[in-house]
């Protein structure tokens, strides 16, 4: 028998099921982890991102063991089996996998932190199915740290909140080599469309309202990147940028952000998805011209431009952009219909050679903005990574300055995107 958090004693249990989905940023990658920079520099902007949970994810049962280790099995996207591994549950064990990188040390750097804060004893998860691409810029990391999170949450009755899963994923994330920023996590909040903030250390989501179904298509380009290199070049400005390639960063993941992701709100919420794809066009010729100078070695990204750029693809697309950190893993399609995005799988598989993966977000007609404060939402506190959040007494979120009348909104949308069109056909 074991002492669980309550101080009860007992055996070994049956295994829960569980399921964490990928997600998908469709606007402001990088711009979670510059926000969070605002601490230091009260110049730059707040982060904001538009993400989406996906349909693929992570499939896992979980238990309580009565030895007090870790035993991980995980079962890859193409069937390979990886592990069972296992380690004491120990702070210098844990520790020290995550902080050697490698495909453990994710589960056992938030792990870790668990253990740190609550008095838990031995787990076992099997993660037996697997239907997200890994290292395609669908955060599977972040997923399977969310997934190590609620495990012990659900086994020993920890009563955690989304924001709580989601601040130990983020502590044991970054405990491993990789810098990644809060927007990863957003998959804790499952298969929904939000809006995240990011100003310093606090964190405010919005669900959005979605008034047609998205049809994407997204493609592993089969081609190699690293995450790593991406984000420790465009981090080398911040919190104060020392030159123009720097500064031009900054004005990337700051000012350029949030007027895009505001304006993809509006054509949202309208249904106008024609505008949504030209903002994400537009924001992928933004990124390579101001990010693409601070990592040329990855963000050059040949690949991905190839197939951005694949003419039989056009007629089926209202826009494009590159998924994630950028770089030659995952692109992203805007289809026209169900049956556009068919097409576009198809020439993708035939032309290209490459892996299409299908992707509905269905419009919602629901009451939208601020997540409501509730056991598993818990509100838009400072991120703490205990049950209730954690923020300072009268901190307030960030609240971008934006119009909440949709009309006005996309009539102001529409001529700037007007605008950004006729600056591209005039650049080509």
């Amino acid at each position: 028998a074991m002492e669980d958090a309550g101080g009860a004693k007992s055996e070994e249990a049956a295994f829960f099921e569980l399921f964490v989905p990928g997600r998908l940023c469709l606007f402001g990658e990088h711009s979670d982890w510059a926000g969070a920079h605002r601490r230091d520099n009260a110049g730059i902007r707040p982060g904001r991102t538009l993400v989406a949970g996906t349909q693929q994810g992570l499939f896992a049962r979980c238990r309580r063991l009565k030895e007090n280790v870790l035993k991980l099995t995980s079962v890859r996207e193409d069937g390979t089996l990886e592990g069972p591994f296992e380690v004491p549950l120990h702070p210098h064990a844990l520790l020290s996998v995550a902080q050697a990188g490698g495909f453990w040390s994710y589960g056992c750097g938030t792990a870790y932190h668990l253990l740190t804060n609550h008095r838990v004893g031995g787990l076992e998860v099997h993660n037996y199915r697997t239907t997200l691409p890994l290292r395609k810029g669908l955060s599977s990391s972040a997923a399977f740290c969310v997934l190590i999170a609620k495990a012990f949450g659900l086994c020993y009755g920890l009563h955690l909140t989304t924001r709580g899963e989601m601040e130990y994923a983020y502590q044991g994330e970054i405990t491993t080599p990789s810098r990644c920023g809060r927007m990863d996590q957003a998959c804790a909040y499952g298969s929904t469309m939000v809006t995240m903030t990011y100003d310093a250390d606090l964190l405010h989501v919005e669900r959005l309202r979605v008034a047609a179904d998205l049809h994407l298509v997204l493609v592993d380009l089969c081609a190699a990147k690293c995450t790593t290199t991406i984000l420790r070049e465009l981090q080398r400005g911040f919190p104060h940028p020392a030159d123009d390639v720097q500064r031009g960063v900054h004005e990337l993941l700051g000012a350029t952000n949030e007027r895009v992701v505001a304006q993809a709100e509006a054509a949202l919420a309208a249904g106008d998805l024609e505008t949504l794809g030209a903002l994400m066009t537009h924001a992928q010729d933004r990124f390579d011209a101001l990010a693409g100078p601070a990592c040329p070695e990855e963000l050059v990204a040949p690949v991905l431009h190839r197939t951005l750029a694949h003419a039989a693809l056009h007629p089926h697309i209202h826009g494009a952009k590159g998924v994630g950190s950028q770089g030659d893993g995952t692109a992203q399609f805007l289809c026209k219909s169900a049956a556009d995005a068919e097409a576009v799988c198809e020439i993708i598989e035939r032309e290209l050679s490459m892996k299409p993966l299908r992707l509905t977000i269905a419009a919602n007609f629901e009451h939208v903005g601020e997540v409501p404060e509730s056991p598993h939402n818990p509100g838009p506190v400072g991120v703490g990574p205990f049950a209730n959040g954690g923020g300072a007494p009268g901190d307030e979120p960030y609240h971008p300055d934006v119009s909440n009348d949709s009309a006005s909104k996309v009539e102001a949308l529409q001529a700037e995107v007007a605008r950004l069109r006729a600056e591209l056909a005039a650049a080509r």
